[in-house]
């Protein structure tokens, strides 16, 4: 191999021209390698955080992109991800033992802090994710996202529900059915911990699978919109429901 020096003054832009050129002259002309080099800066950018900027008690973890669509067959590593910076320990941590709160308490808050924290820089976590984060069980984790989303009255947006990925009872269905109750937008997005964009987002493909069902099947909805069809599942459930209690208001008056 050759280890030539490469040119000075022309920072990594430079050492990446110099290393394709003298290692892979065969990827394109100069326009097609200045284009890949701009493309790889940009990568570098996106995925690179100064460790310095870590407050103590944070680290870095690299997390599915909350806009990535599952499939069959699609691992992990075909996946989209994003570099987020999670607090293991906070400060607040500390004030609940001090005000007496219990080991498993705290660990159901932390939990929900990490999961909040990587979907705020638009990553998802998975419950393997924080198990590992944490240093208990997936199990645990599970059992802790449970209690915490029943004593709150809000869905974490982990994986499961932000995917639609296994027996989760999706985010997306309980806004849908806040939506049915007639809560306004600012108030389903506060309960459920979602910002308004992103429940408005939901509404809207609710209503377009609204307008599908009775004419396509499940699966065809699913496609055209681009949703797991267990999702247009519940989304026709909750439809056919409403359905069902319009018609007895209307027989009953």
């Amino acid at each position: 191999m050759t280890s030539s020096v490469p040119p000075q003054g022309k920072g990594i832009q430079g050492a990446i021209k110099h290393l394709l050129e003298e290692q892979y002259a065969f990827v394109g002309g100069d326009r097609v390698q200045d284009m890949l080099i701009e493309d790889l800066i940009q990568i570098f950018k996106q995925y690179s955080r100064d460790p310095w900027n870590l407050e103590v008690g944070q680290t870095l973890w690299f997390a599915v992109h909350m806009d990535e669509k599952p499939g069959p067959g699609k691992t992990l590593s075909k996946m989209r991800v994003v570099p987020a910076i999670l607090s293991i320990t906070h400060e607040e941590d500390k004030q609940m033992r001090i005000n007496g709160y219990s080991h498993q308490e705290i660990r159901r808050y932390r939990v929900a802090r990490l999961l909040k924290e990587a979907y705020a820089q638009k990553g998802v976590l998975t419950q393997a994710d924080v198990a590992e984060l944490i240093g208990v069980s997936a199990g645990t984790i599970g059992k802790d996202i449970k209690v915490y989303q029943t004593e709150q009255g809000v869905i974490l947006p982990y994986r499961g529900t932000i995917h639609d990925i296994g027996p989760s009872l999706t985010h997306k269905k309980v806004i849908i059915e806040k939506f049915l109750q007639g809560i306004p937008t600012p108030d389903i997005s506060r309960m459920t911990q979602h910002t308004e964009e992103a429940c408005d987002r939901y509404i809207k493909a609710f209503k377009k699978v609204r307008m599908l069902h009775g004419k396509m099947k499940p699966l065809e909805i699913a496609r055209i919109i681009g949703m797991s069809e267990r999702l247009v599942n519940e989304y026709i459930a909750l439809i056919d429901a409403q359905r069902g209690v319009k018609e007895v208001e209307t027989h009953v008056s």
